[in-house]
């Protein structure tokens, strides 16, 4: 009897360590894909600074299979098909990353997300929109040092499509 106590008392104990190992190995294979998926977006962004398009399309295809909800992925062949004038492409592209990044928002409030989503809105629809997207984060975001950076770095950028970054938006601008 003392035998049979024991062994039920181990079994569930043993499942125990046994799900912290998988889950442990889980986070380290997390941990793997993100750094896969890191050296995938390098190597993507190589080929588009390069403007190999015909390779960064093919390369694009095999990101979206197996990473079909990382919107930065959508974003990047929005802008590659806009480099090269399609425009009808480049706003499908980035109306998907927008999708995805709606998702990612309200599934778990980011900031990066967040800015990285109002950055396609600039493109999509303009400076006045962008500053309106701007204005729902701050109604959003409860971190002071966040708000701080939307209303002294972010407000005074500008997406430069033609060098796939955000650059500080001039006075000619402005105006």
């Amino acid at each position: 009897k003392i035998t049979l106590i024991l062994l039920c008392s181990l079994i569930p104990a043993m499942h125990s360590c046994k799900q912290n190992a998988k889950k442990e190995m889980s986070e380290e294979q997390k941990k793997e894909r993100r750094k896969k998926r890191d050296r995938a977006g390098l190597r993507l962004g190589k080929m588009l600074n390069d403007r190999d398009f015909e390779r960064a399309f093919r390369y694009i295809d095999s990101l979206h299979r197996e990473y079909p909800n990382d919107p930065q992925f959508y974003f990047c062949e929005g802008w590659a098909y806009d480099m090269l004038g399609d425009s009808l492409r480049a706003r499908a592209a980035y109306t998907k990353s927008m999708s995805i990044y709606d998702s990612l928002i309200t599934a778990k409030s980011n900031v990066n997300d967040m800015i990285n989503r109002a950055g396609i809105i600039q493109i999509l629809y303009g400076m006045e929109a962008y500053d309106q997207a701007l204005d729902e984060m701050q109604s959003v975001i409860t971190s002071p040092k966040d708000s701080l950076a939307i209303e002294q770095v972010w407000r005074g950028f500008v997406f430069d499509k033609e060098e796939l970054r955000f650059s500080e938006l001039s006075n000619e601008a402005e105006e």
